[in-house]
């Protein structure tokens, strides 16, 4: 049974790193994302939090995505944007996505417009079958967008981060 969840998880990371691939290649700026487990190991008898390699995940536990990104040109790499899919057999963490100095937008139709969590809405049927529109919530985004408010110098890195719960 495990097996195939480690098959979801891999493939979920490929597509990831797939859209960033393209993401860096349009923006002059490389990205590399990084996909990490939680754990609870001992250590001389204490409980410690360790991360590593979403090697064996079972649903509802949580894989922490991060995005690394570094200007590898000679100049001010200028209105960078991130935008990653929440990955397939994945749910997004409510409140997880980070970035420092970045505004962070969400999208509930597949990438194609982005706003913030308190201005999304999702159409959806009642019992009776007639479409009402309710807020957005978290396991409605599909993507995950990070603007960056300054340019990134020559040689400067940085990351964004986001969690999904496995399904």
């Amino acid at each position: 049974m495990l097996r195939n969840y480690r098959y979801v998880v891999l493939a979920v990371f490929s597509s990831v790193l797939v859209a960033n691939a393209l993401v860096a290649r349009a923006q002059t700026v490389e990205l590399v994302t990084k996909a990490e487990r939680e754990i609870e190991v001992i250590e001389k008898g204490v409980k410690v939090k360790k991360t590593g390699p979403p090697e064996k995940v079972v649903p509802g536990e949580e894989v922490t995505y991060t995005v690394a990104y570094t200007n590898k040109t000679g100049k001010p790499a200028e209105k960078i944007v991130i935008t990653n899919p929440v990955p397939n057999h994945t749910r997004y963490r409510d409140g997880s996505a980070a970035g420092e100095g970045a505004d962070i937008t969400f999208s509930v139709d597949g990438g194609k417009n982005f706003a913030a969590p308190d201005r999304l809405t999702v159409a959806i049927k009642d019992k009776s079958g007639k479409d009402i529109v309710r807020p957005a919530v978290a396991q409605d985004y599909t993507h995950i967008r990070w603007v960056l408010k300054q340019s990134v110098a020559p040689g400067q890195s940085g990351s964004v981060r986001f969690r999904v719960v496995i399904l």
